[in-house]
């Protein structure tokens, strides 16, 4: 069997790379802000301390940058799914993916916001085929995990016999306004004492509403 060998980068290559890196992170660190999409690649630029033309030729504007920083991102965060459910049970699974997502949006809220907005339709159609297709790549591999863990808890009989993706967008629609209200600092407009009994809280009625649903998902008649 042949083994493929991989040349080493050159110092040049290897300097493109730590340069991108410092863009990134510079952009990272500059999005931490409320205003962050007012930012501007002259700004990232200035804090890098690089010329504004060194940023064009690693990224062709500001918006490719979120790309790059939502693709980083969220590939992290399913890595860190995945080490979760190993050996794990599905109620467990479910419930370390739950808790592991709201830890990794709450310590990283720049990327977090960042990949909210990279979510959006009108954005991804701006974006070159490559990375849409980054996306949709990383989109699926998602689904797929997800939708096999809950597809799991069905055949269990621990859930509804429901088509996999309404329950993952229930999931997702509860998450995302869960973490709106944690950086909108509204959890306070709740009479809660403090944001990991939030987080506990919203985890619990993630798994129990997914628990509870009927079997039939019957339409509303007007």
């Amino acid at each position: 069997m042949t083994t493929t060998q991989v040349a080493p980068l050159t110092k040049k290559q290897r300097d493109f790379a730590r340069r991108e890196q410092l863009i990134l992170d510079t952009a990272i660190s500059l999005f931490e802000g409320p205003y962050w999409e007012q930012v501007t690649v002259e700004q990232i630029a200035k804090k890098a301390d690089i010329g504004k033309g060194t940023v064009y030729k690693h990224f062709t504007g500001k918006e490719e940058i979120y790309a790059y920083i939502t693709l980083s991102f969220t590939r992290r965060l399913l890595e860190g799914f995945q080490q979760v459910v190993v050996h794990q049970e599905v109620l467990n699974s479910l419930q370390g993916i739950i808790r592991l997502a709201f830890s990794s949006f709450i310590e990283n809220p720049a990327e977090a916001r960042v990949s909210f907005y990279c979510k959006r339709d009108d954005y991804r159609e701006r974006l070159n085929p490559e990375l849409r297709e980054q996306f949709d790549q990383l989109d699926a591999e998602f689904d797929t995990f997800i939708g096999g863990i809950l597809q799991e808890g069905i055949n269990q009989g621990l859930f509804p016999d429901r088509p996999v993706e309404h329950l993952m967008l229930g999931l997702e629609a509860t998450f995302d306004g869960a973490i709106s209200m944690i950086w909108n600092s509204d959890i306070s407009c709740q009479q809660i004492e403090d944001q990991e009994t939030y987080v506990h809280i919203i985890s619990e009625y993630m798994l129990s509403g997914l628990a509870g649903l009927p079997q039939s998902d019957t339409q509303h008649q007007p």
